[in-house]
């Protein structure tokens, strides 16, 4: 992150400064053996047997914040109302973030998406950036003193029981671990969520199996990763220089890697344009491959498969109204606003999808 940040006018680095130290315990950014001491700690919590503990409470929010779209209009912006909180009281309660401030970390995701997304043509981009650091540093430091003084049973306080031991992370870098987690934990599952509604819109049927039967949801929730995956692209730099097909490819070189072109590849999907919820197999690479796999995969399947058949059963006319805006990023496939008619609800029953 020195790099990144010696090729920077002194303005702007003085700007990013607080932003990229946070980046520097992001462990994508970084290759063994450092990727895996700083994945090492958290890996455990984040297993499919781990996340399977957090069902009930992801299902008790969803129906949550169904109830509250219930009683209200019947025309709403879905992004506001389901698909920014719920992924955002999901992660906040994983790590032990307070209630009160779960919308604080839906407001800071986004403005700390400004840096990790790269919108430097923003007017108040040093602002933003900035900003988002800084009370990153204050209600994440708060919170890492209050969890040595007072521990209790979430992710924060396992970093912080090992803090400084040989296989633990120090201060800064727990910090940074949680502002990659917080951060792809809900912007990434905000995205999943946002774009399956909008490709569901066209597949009426697709919903109705997905509402009313619950072994369609695991291979539904895939296809819908490989359909509309949250990233668009990967940014990785070449290490050795080095020939690919007709391509040289030179030492220190920066590459945009396509997952949407990848995860639409007709050399390994049949009709790769086409959504079809029950595609098996399906090699999807919407997680990333190799050491660099998502760890946060179970736990986004987890939500989609619980959020998406519980919305349609409420909402079985549930339908969205003209087109959505989508952010304007080049690594981010995610809508931030789509305007939806609930129609008449369903009564709520029990969860059919885990």
């Amino acid at each position: 992150m020195g790099a990144f940040l010696d090729r920077l006018p002194p303005d702007r680095r003085e700007a990013v400064a607080g932003g990229v130290a946070l980046l520097d315990g992001w462990m994508l950014f970084h290759e063994p053996p450092t990727h895996e001491r700083l994945r090492a700690p958290m890996r455990r919590e984040f297993t499919p047997r781990a996340v399977g503990r957090l069902h009930s409470m992801i299902e008790e929010r969803a129906q949550s914040l169904l109830d509250e779209i219930d009683s209200g209009p019947r025309e709403l912006n879905l992004v506001d109302a389901f698909t920014h909180r719920l992924p955002a009281d999901v992660i906040a309660a994983l790590f032990g973030v307070p209630q009160h401030l779960s919308s604080w970390l839906a407001t800071w995701s986004a403005e700390f998406g400004v840096l990790v997304f790269g919108a430097t043509r923003r007017a108040d981009y040093d602002e933003v950036v900035r900003r988002s650091a800084a009370t990153f540093q204050d209600h994440l430091g708060s919170l890492v003193e209050q969890r040595r003084i007072l521990p209790t049973d979430d992710l924060l306080s396992a970093l912080v029981a090992v803090e400084g031991a040989p296989d633990g992370l120090s201060t800064a870098e727990i910090i940074g671990a949680c502002s990659l987690l917080l951060f792809a934990g809900h912007d990434t599952t905000t995205s999943l969520l946002g774009s399956s509604i909008v490709a569901l819109d066209r597949h009426e049927a697709d919903r109705e199996r997905l509402a009313n039967d619950a072994e369609a949801a695991p291979r539904a929730i895939e296809e819908l990763l490989r359909f509309e995956s949250p990233p668009k692209v990967m940014l990785r730099q070449v290490t050795e220089s080095h020939l690919r097909g007709q391509h040289r490819f030179e030492s220190g070189q920066s590459v945009f890697m396509g997952i949407l072109a990848a995860n639409r590849d007709p050399r390994v999907f049949d009709e790769p344009d086409e959504l079809r919820i029950d595609r098996d197999p399906n090699p999807h690479l919407a997680f990333g491959f190799g050491h660099h796999f998502c760890l946060g995969a179970a736990l986004a399947r987890a939500e989609a498969r619980i959020a998406l058949p519980a919305l349609y059963r409420r909402f079985p006319e549930l339908r969205v109204v003209g087109d959505p805006s989508w952010k304007s990023t080049i690594s981010d496939r995610s809508p931030e606003q789509i305007i939806v008619s609930v129609g008449r609800s369903q009564p709520t029953g029990p969860n059919q999808t885990w």
